[in-house]
C-alpha cells in the first residue's frame, strides 16, 4: 500500500463514520445497493460503514472513496447551476 492510499482510507474512514458519506449519497439520490455494487461489496457491508459499525478496509474502501469523492463532485455541480 502506498502512502496516498493510507491517506485516502483515513478520509474515507472519517466520511463514513461521520455521517457525510450517507449524506452524500442521499444528495445523489443512490440507493445502498447501487454504491455496493460499484465497491464490489454486500448493500449491508456499505449499511455498516455509513453506520460507523465498520471501517472500510482495502480495495473496497478505495473504491467506495473513489465513488465518494465522484458524488460530493456531481452534486456540487449540481447545487451551482
Amino acid at each position: 500500500m502506498i502512502k496516498a492510499d493510507v491517506l485516502i482510507l483515513s478520509r474515507v474512514r472519517e466520511n463514513a463514520a461521520s455521517g457525510a458519506a450517507r449524506r452524500t449519497r442521499l444528495a445523489a439520490r443512490l440507493s445502498l445497493t447501487e454504491i455496493a455494487a460499484l465497491c464490489g461489496v454486500d448493500p449491508s457491508t456499505v449499511w455498516r460503514w455509513e453506520q460507523g459499525k465498520r471501517a472500510p478496509r482495502g480495495e473496497p474502501a478505495l473504491l467506495y472513496a473513489q465513488v465518494l469523492g465522484d458524488l460530493t463532485a456531481q452534486v456540487s455541480a449540481e447545487a451551482s447551476r
